[in-house]
């Protein structure tokens, strides 16, 4: 008897994790008590790696399970965090508020720090330690930097101006160094620009939407990459386009069967 009972609870246990685990398009709006923009607001599913925006109207659209924590982040409101329940996925569209984000500074005390008036000299006498784009918060290169192709226009240019030939780039552009360079470099960004799609719509969304096992959807991908302008339009954030090249991949792989 006692082995039925925990062999039963075992069952409704596990029916209940699984439950817990299955995955639900939640819909959802924004809401501000002020009059500042409530569209491009991201939201993420910090549990599934997913993420999405919001639009015009604050409404968005995202692939949940209950348990999952949801981040709503904004430049212009403070970082909000949810966690799913079971009565969110089952209501037809939840309510989030958002607070705006104040950026108050501390107090500022001004005091003489002996100047003399002589910009030069005051410089020189200065203690400060040198500030970099870090300190500034500006964007700045610290990385390696990409060997420049030379065009052709600028191997005539430097020729006639300078009077030498310039051998090296000339003999890259013969040997077609240049054009592989070039073709590595499209690659590259191509396969940043892919994960950089899956990633955002989430693995959840090409298995649910389309019905593909997980190690197919970068081939899945990749092929509406090639075949539709998803580049320029994600990178203009016109995600709904992007979602109906999705789909209209997905038709046309299933006509060539």
């Amino acid at each position: 008897m006692i082995r039925f009972i925990l062999f039963i609870l075992s069952i409704t246990l596990f029916s209940l994790n699984a439950q817990n685990k299955r995955s639900s398009l939640m819909k959802g709006n924004v809401t501000v008590s002020d009059t500042l923009s409530i569209s491009s607001i991201h939201v993420i599913n910090k549990s599934r790696g997913s993420a999405t925006i919001t639009n015009e109207m604050g409404y968005f659209e995202i692939y949940s399970s209950i348990e999952d924590t949801i981040i709503f982040s904004s430049v212009q409101y403070k970082l909000k965090f949810i966690v799913i329940s079971a009565e969110m996925l089952e209501s037809e569209r939840i309510i989030i508020p958002l607070e705006v984000f104040v950026n108050e500074l501390d107090e500022v005390i001004v005091k003489p720090h002996n100047l003399s008036g002589n910009l030069f000299k005051d410089i020189a006498n200065s203690k400060s330690k040198p500030i970099n784009f870090y300190n500034l918060g500006i964007p700045g290169f610290i990385g390696t930097r990409k060997e420049k192709v030379i065009s052709p226009a600028s191997i005539i240019a430097t020729s006639i101006l300078s009077g030498n030939i310039p051998i090296e780039p000339i003999y890259k552009h013969i040997s077609g160094y240049y054009k592989n360079l070039k073709k590595k470099r499209n690659l590259e960004i191509d396969f940043d620009l892919i994960s950089n799609l899956i990633k955002f719509y989430g693995i959840d969304y090409f298995i649910m939407s389309f019905g593909i096992k997980e190690d197919e959807i970068y081939d899945f991908v990749s092929g509406s990459y090639v075949n539709y302008p998803i580049k320029e339009t994600f990178l203009n954030n016109e995600h709904n386009k992007v979602i109906s090249y999705f789909e209209d991949n997905y038709e046309r792989i299933s006509e060539s069967k």
